[in-house]
């Protein structure tokens, strides 16, 4: 009895310990401003709320092509894909959206594909940028698809790639009292505690973003760097436990509102780019986008995951470098 009394003890005094230890990390890991820290390749606009830090590659002379990350990602894993739209003639802006990358965040409230939409519009709009391609990934699916509907004319065409959407209206409910998981979620003394262990411990970054991906391969050291540079901004780990409870809790069908009353105005090219392997949004939900999107083309890329332009970028690359220029070549 008393071996088993000590085990428990030795047992929560190491799960103490862990937490006690991956908190003390988090203090001093998350210490700086995104000035602090930003790359000094990029720079940070005003939008209609926040600023909003950008990078940009080629001469703005060229066709712009916006691109637009997914969650927990930020522009510079665009670098890769800017530089290959540089030598190709065109003029390449990713930008950083809120709550990931270096941005400044904006009230956990205010991140829904409208809300994004219309910071994206007035980042455009400060930067000079009229008419673009338009390339959204993965989280930032949504976004993109608004600022469409919101700008359709000054999009050249729409590439979505591996999109998370869901176009379809949700069922009238009554509003009912917080669920037990939510009360819980909002104790944030907790929830900040298993946030430091998990989605913000840097020691699982590359476990964690393996997951989204066909083979772990391509999520690189210098990758994995890449990823966990915003994660030294002051008060990641507490605001993404208050995003992720209004994303997971109060989550809303406005683009699929938006969608259905506008839905005609998608009148530009619209190239669906998708990994035939991909299992956070499987290949049936290309095909189902594809049916919303009647002006729509689908190309597979073969033996990849959620994040083709990481897993093959020489593929993905061709299929996005062809769709744009069949576009401009018609112009």
């Amino acid at each position: 009895m008393k071996q088993i009394k000590n085990l428990i003890l030795i047992v929560f005094f190491v799960i103490i310990s862990i937490f006690v230890f991956y908190g003390s990390l988090r203090y001093f890991r998350e210490s700086y401003s995104p000035e602090d820290i930003a790359p000094k390749t990029g720079r940070f606009v005003q939008s209609n709320d926040v600023k909003i830090y950008i990078q940009e590659l080629g001469d703005p002379k060229n066709p712009a092509v916006v691109l637009i990350h997914g969650m927990g990602s930020w522009s510079e894993l665009w670098k890769e894909t800017m530089v290959e739209l540089s030598n190709n003639g065109y003029y390449a802006i990713a930008i950083d959206l809120p709550p990931f990358g270096f941005s400044e965040r904006p009230g956990p409230k205010n991140l829904s594909s409208k809300e994004q939409a219309k910071r994206l519009v007035t980042i455009l709009d400060a930067i000079g940028v009229q008419k673009f391609h338009f390339v959204g990934h993965s989280f930032g699916g949504g976004p993109t698809l608004h600022t469409a509907l919101t700008i359709p004319n000054r999009i050249l065409s729409l590439q979505l790639v591996d999109i998370a959407v869901n176009l379809e209206e949700k069922k009238e409910t009554t509003v009912t009292e917080p669920s037990f998981l939510e009360k819980f979620w909002n104790f944030s003394l907790f929830r900040n505690r298993i946030l430091e262990v998990t989605a913000t411990n840097p020691h699982l970054t590359k476990i964690l973003f393996s997951q989204f991906v066909h083979s772990a391969d391509c999520i690189t050291e210098e990758k994995v760097k890449i990823i966990q540079k915003p994660m030294q901004l002051k008060g990641t780990t507490a605001f993404l436990g208050d995003w992720l409870g209004e994303f997971i809790f109060h989550s809303n069908d406005e683009l699929a509102k938006d969608f259905k009353l506008n839905a005609n105005l998608l009148t530009m090219p619209i190239g669906i780019l998708w990994g035939d392997l991909d299992t956070v949004t499987p290949i049936s939900d290309a095909y189902k986008i594809q049916t919303y999107l009647k002006n729509s083309q689908l190309h597979l890329i073969s033996g990849v995951g959620h994040i083709p332009q990481i897993e093959s970028p020489n593929e993905f690359h061709k299929v996005l470098i062809n769709n744009l220029k069949s576009v401009d070549g018609n112009r």
